[in-house]
């Protein structure tokens, strides 16, 4: 199971609405931060927020850490884009038996590539689930706080 560490944004009748948090450096460059860090802060987009499933009673600003199965990702991209460059490939090679040239190759192409979009999105996606609340404890003693 992949783990995260996340902030819940805001509670729903079907799991709650979280944003990840992003974990803080090593601390070898004693807090300033290292120039990776910078440079990735150069990059970075909005914070995204998530619907996660959920049992337990939780209310916004609650840390939990949330999982999601291993190998689910991996499925979920070749669903969403092997699926798809497959059926294009083999609409073209099916075209090409039946009637040999480009313009065949390129129909049999675009209708295989919109059978397997269709496709992908008709998949049920698996959402990640709350595991457990994060200890604060141990949160406090990572980040250096009495």
């Amino acid at each position: 199971m992949l783990e995260q560490t996340a902030e819940v944004t805001r509670t729903a009748p079907d799991g709650v609405w979280v944003q990840a948090v992003e974990p803080s450096g090593c601390g070898t460059c004693g807090g300033q931060g290292c120039s990776s860090r910078r440079i990735a802060e150069l990059f970075q987009r909005k914070p995204r927020h998530f619907l996660v499933d959920c049992d337990l009673a939780l209310a916004p600003g609650d840390r939990i850490v949330i999982g999601i199965a291993r190998g689910s990702v991996l499925n979920s991209a070749l669903r969403v884009y092997g699926l798809p460059l497959g059926l294009m490939l083999a609409g073209a090679l099916l075209a090409q038996v039946i009637q040999p040239g480009d313009g065949s190759a390129l129909i049999g192409m675009l209708i295989g590539g919109a059978t397997g979009w269709l496709a992908a999105r008709g998949g049920r996606t698996m959402r990640p689930v709350v595991l457990r609340r994060e200890d604060r404890i141990l949160y406090q003693v990572m980040k250096g706080q009495p």
